[in-house]
């Protein structure tokens, strides 16, 4: 019998055979390793976190981040309370669909700059250079601010609780409560805010369908871990928030459908409305706690995924002088390529907060409470300099692997503008009147504050160190990057 021909080759580095087809994966995986070293390389940055998760672990990671229908499950009642289930109903319709613009809008910047630094080196990159610092440092204190006080984000093995527990509570809701009619869902608007205009209460319950959808930025901020970040990083952004919207527009339609009246949920016992709605369709403290704790399980997860973006923006921070103490927070572990300092750093601002809940309920509200309008400012800020100062210069080969195209991306990023500068505004308003020292919107004096702690650092301290090393686009996006199964 005629011997085979030897297919396989030497490994000249330990004596091993290696097969033709491992020898091309591996060949491959080494040259998008390094190409997406170079590309970090030339965006002024040296590779030193390992890029250890792959797509669907990232869509994972975002699709509890956002967290959309059990964020949903929180502020029902608000909701309810401004303009009633109608309300709720298609402000949910509408967030979602400019959600999607604006994750397709940062999305092609993403593809554009994948850095952890996400937003702040987006507007350095995108801005006038004479604005170049000023504005690209307080981007990234606002965007810092924002995710330190919103706690979200989750690992992948979250996302399958996230999925199980929707089919468990939805089958519950739809098969034992008693429905409510298809009027009250979707015409019978009411108004128990105590505004005295139906336009302004709607406008203000429409922050409640703001809140669900935040928090896909953090992608971005974990771009440095995943190969292929300018395809993969826009893909788990715009993906996590589709599935994310249809979930909870599929829960939110069955929960209106099945709660009681709006009296039973403000003045629960159990302190959170949600659990009064679970409490009433399964008459079972046993059953509602069952279900309550599915949020719980998912909050508990969301929490240490949230730690880690925020502590990648922090990080990044440090890296480009940003922040006191910028040396000791931008050391990575050498053994372990994550930086753990950073994540320390996250970790002990977030259990301050938690004392602060414990000392004064209206305090820790007054933080959260600029969650909204510091997050969209940080959007907002790069697809403002995208729109007005770099569009109309670049060219066709000057985009990454995501992009819109001239007409399509200016619709979205004027759409996303509109829509994020309303939910600023009404962000800013209190939800019910008459007003007290309980229930006063206090997110401007909190973003006042947060503004002026950097305002005084950056002028006596960042503006002299801190400085981003921004390239030219072209020399990023043509660098040649092999994507082919990745």
């Amino acid at each position: 019998m005629p011997s085979q021909p030897n297919t396989t080759a030497p490994d000249a580095k330990n004596g091993h055979p290696e097969g033709p087809v491992v020898s091309r994966i591996e060949k491959t995986r080494s040259s998008s390793a390094d190409s997406d070293a170079l590309r970090l390389e030339q965006m002024g940055h040296a590779q030193e976190l390992d890029r250890s998760f792959s797509l669907p672990a990232m869509c994972g990671l975002c699709l509890c981040l956002m967290a959309t229908w059990e964020a949903l499950s929180t502020v029902v009642a608000a909701a309810l309370t401004n303009g009633g289930a109608p309300c709720l109903f298609y402000n949910y319709i509408l967030s979602f669909c400019c959600t999607i613009a604006i994750t397709c809008s940062l999305g092609e910047i993403a593809s554009m700059y994948p850095t952890a630094g996400g937003q702040y080196y987006w507007v350095a990159a995108l801005s006038p250079v004479s604005s170049r610092k000023f504005s690209s440092f307080f981007t990234g204190w606002t965007s810092l601010g924002a995710q330190i006080v919103f706690t979200a984000s989750a690992a992948f093995a979250a996302g399958i609780i996230h999925i199980a527990a929707f089919v468990a509570v939805l089958v519950t809701l739809g098969v034992m409560a008693p429905k409510n009619s298809a009027s009250f869902v979707f015409t019978e608007f009411t108004n128990n805010s105590g505004w005295p205009s139906d336009g302004v209460s709607w406008l203000v319950g429409l922050l409640s369908v703001v809140y669900p959808f935040l928090g896909y930025d953090a992608v971005c901020h974990m771009s440095e871990e995943i190969p292929h970040p300018e395809r993969n990083v826009p893909i788990a952004m715009v993906g996590s928030v589709v599935i994310n919207g249809l979930l909870g527009l599929v829960y939110g339609i069955v929960l209106l459908f099945s709660i009681g009246s709006l009296d039973s949920l403000l003045t629960t016992p159990t302190g959170f409305p949600y659990m009064q709605i679970y409490l009433d369709v399964t008459a079972s403290p046993a059953g509602s706690t069952v279900m309550s704790l599915t949020l719980t399980i998912i909050a508990i997860t969301a929490t240490v995924a949230g730690i880690a973006s925020t502590s990648r923006t922090a990080w990044a921070l440090a890296r480009d002088r940003a922040i006191p103490f910028d040396r000791y927070f931008s050391k990575v572990s050498d053994r372990l390529r994550v930086p753990i300092r950073a994540i320390l750093l996250v970790l002990i601002l977030q259990i301050l907060l938690g004392f602060i809940y414990l000392g004064n309920t209206t305090a820790f509200n007054a933080v959260l409470s600029m969650a909204i309008i510091a997050m969209y400012l940080s959007y907002l800020a790069p697809i403002v300099c995208m729109l007005f100062n770099e569009r109309r210069s670049y060219g066709a080969n000057d985009y990454g692997y995501w992009t819109l195209g001239k007409p399509l991306g200016i619709t979205l990023n004027i759409i996303s503008i509109v829509w994020m500068t309303v939910a600023i505004v009404f962000s800013t308003f209190p939800t019910v009147m008459p007003v007290t020292a309980q229930n006063m919107n206090y997110s401007i004096v909190v973003m006042t504050g947060w503004f002026l702690f950097g305002g005084v650092y950056y002028f006596v301290s960042a503006r002299k160190k801190f400085d981003i090393p921004v390239v030219n686009v072209s020399g990023i996006t043509a660098l040649s990057v092999a994507v082919d199964g990745a």
